[in-house]
Formats: structure tokens, C-alpha cells, sequence
């Protein structure tokens, strides 16, 4: 596996810095950041298990409408496939992401106390994020969604139902709109095609966006760096 030691000294740029793996120990790549706050991303998940360990500062996740703080000294896990979004912080923040390879995701967000070694889930009361109820049902959809390619109201006609009340349904199991989660699989689908070391252009073109700047405006956005950094990793 690569060898991993990143310094953690801030950035010219305000930009997540990434190195990959070659994941033969289910590594996939590893994320720093170094500088004054942390930055607010959009709704994303990934297909891989996130790790999130703050070493300084702090982050602050926002997940349905609950808002997690994970402060100096702690760490989250994210299950894969579990929409999150991060809030921007002010203070000094020093920040190392694992991406790792996982078939089977655990049933909540979890944090750690790195100090006390306690644990504690959360949930949308603030108590256990559970996503063992219903879970089969959520990942049937995602995966109706992610393999389809036509207009949302043939997939919506395809489950008997019309196209608002498929965009409900959507909204209310997975948390965003059906166009906005097919657009987060695409995103995916980039991010493990740059991994590979393919060409931006092509990528853009394969995963489906209008042209490459779409693509560095929108994954700089969600995964907070540009796909050419990205990719050089």
C-alpha cells in the first residue's frame, strides 16, 4: 500500500488535498486538510466508508436537519452511501479523511472520543442515526436511481407512480430530490474515474457532464478540490 504521511502545513490554496492508494488493504485514498476553518461543502455521500479525524479545530456535518460538531480529539465514522454535508467552521482546523473500501455498510454515524474511547451514535433526535429500518427499501431506490438513465418521470411511471409523487417518495427515503442523487452518482462515478488516472476531459464526457469546467465547478463544490489537483494525487 502507499505510504502515507501527510504534513500538515496550510495550503496556498483553500482546497482538500487528497493522495490514493492502491487499495490492496481496503485503503482508498486519504484526505487532509490544513488552514484557518474548514470549508462548507454540498450534499454528497460516498460509495466508499469515511473516517473523519479531527486533530484540530473542528468540523460540523449537517445530516437531514441534525447538525454534528466533531471537535479536536475526535472521530466520526460516515457509512458509505449516507448523504451529509459540511458546514463551514472559522477556527484553525487540522483534518485527515480515510476512504476505505467497504461491502457492508454499519447502520449509523458513529463518534469517537479518541481520548475517553467512548462511542456514541447519533440519530435524526440526536440520539442514534439508525439506518437499519427501512434500509432495504432506501437501497433499492438508490440503486433504481444510480442504473437508470432516462427522464424521471418514465422511471417514476416504472413503480406506478406519477412524477411528483416519485420525487416525494425520493425526497422522503434518500433526503434530496431524484435528479439531485443521480447527479452525486455521477460525481462518484468521476472521482473513481480521475483515481484511475483518466483524462478530465473524458471523464466529464463519460460521467455525463456538459463539459469539463461543469465538472470542476460542481466537484469542487461537493468534494472541495478541482478534478486536475484531484487527479494528480
Amino acid at each position: 500500500m502507499t505510504s502515507f504521511s501527510p504534513v500538515c502545513q496550510p495550503a496556498a490554496e483553500s482546497l482538500w488535498h487528497y493522495r490514493h492508494s492502491d487499495e490492496r488493504e481496503g485503503l482508498v485514498e486519504c484526505g487532509v486538510w490544513s488552514g484557518r476553518g474548514s470549508p462548507g461543502l454540498r450534499a454528497h455521500f460516498h460509495d466508499e466508508a469515511q473516517i473523519v479525524f479531527v486533530l484540530s479545530g473542528s468540523r460540523i456535518f449537517l445530516i437531514d436537519q441534525l447538525v454534528i460538531r466533531v471537535r479536536a480529539g475526535q472521530a466520526a465514522y460516515i457509512p458509505p452511501g449516507l448523504i451529509h454535508a459540511s458546514r463551514p467552521t472559522q477556527e484553525q482546523t487540522i483534518c485527515v479523511n480515510l476512504y476505505l473500501e467497504s461491502s457492508a455498510p454499519a447502520p449509523y454515524l458513529t463518534l469517537f472520543d479518541l481520548g475517553r474511547r467512548e462511542t456514541k451514535a447519533i440519530d435524526r433526535t440526536g440520539f442514534l442515526y439508525c439506518l437499519q429500518e427501512g434500509k432495504a427499501d432506501q437501497m433499492r431506490l438508490a440503486g433504481y436511481l444510480a442504473d437508470s438513465s432516462g427522464p424521471i418521470a418514465e422511471l417514476a411511471a416504472g413503480l406506478g407512480r406519477s412524477r411528483e409523487g416519485f420525487s416525494r417518495l425520493v425526497k422522503r427515503e434518500l433526503g434530496i430530490a431524484p435528479h439531485a442523487y443521480r447527479l452525486l452518482t455521477r460525481l462518484n462515478l468521476a472521482r473513481r474515474m480521475l483515481r484511475e488516472g483518466q483524462p478530465i476531459a473524458g471523464v466529464a464526457a463519460e460521467a455525463g457532464f456538459a463539459d469539463q469546467s461543469h465538472l470542476t465547478r460542481l466537484f469542487r463544490s461537493t468534494f472541495g478540490t478541482t478534478p486536475g489537483l484531484y487527479r494528480r494525487r
